[in-house]
């Protein structure tokens, strides 16, 4: 399981590395959070603001980049909730790790089905309820991936104690 983690770690941290090379670009005085603000864009001009000032293949390109990058947080979030879940003596506790592991998975499908939205979008084929499901799924995968986060934050003190004893 170690070895496990450690590739996906470095898999996400590679992938998250590229995805920031990558869109650097995309960092404008229209778009401060990148490509966050095609994801989180709810109306068609901020699209068309986006469209007029970003190179086009260079979004496309970096949201094929974050496919890769989907399958290396979403094994790196399963895999240490598992992990750190087996450390726990609550049973609650090491049950919540276990689902937290399977929400990793739904925020992956979320964020899947936010690309695919987006790559639409850059196509120029939006409308206003596609572009609010891409920023709800965006939304939700956030706070799917935070919440995990913070069980993890939680509960690595008791993983190291645990694993010591």
């Amino acid at each position: 399981m170690k070895q496990k983690l450690l590739v996906a770690a470095f898999a996400c941290v590679l992938m998250f590395a590229a995805l920031r090379w990558q869109g650097a670009s995309l960092i404008t005085t229209a778009s401060p959070k990148g490509i966050v603000d095609l994801e989180m864009a709810t109306q068609a001009r901020q699209i068309t603001l986006l469209m007029d000032t970003w190179d086009l293949s260079v979004v496309k390109m970096n949201i094929w980049i974050d496919f890769l990058f989907i399958v290396s947080y979403v094994a790196l979030l399963a895999l240490a909730s598992e992990s750190v879940a087996s450390k726990w003596k609550n049973p609650g506790m090491r049950m919540i790790g276990l689902t937290l592991a399977r929400v990793a998975v739904v925020a992956g499908v979320l964020d899947i089905g936010e690309n695919l939205l987006m790559l639409q979008t850059i196509a120029g084929n939006f409308t206003v309820v596609s572009l609010q499901m891409t920023h709800y799924f965006a939304t939700i995968k956030f706070t799917l991936a935070a919440v995990v986060l913070i069980y993890l934050l939680i509960s690595i003190p008791v993983s190291l104690r645990n694993t010591k004893s």
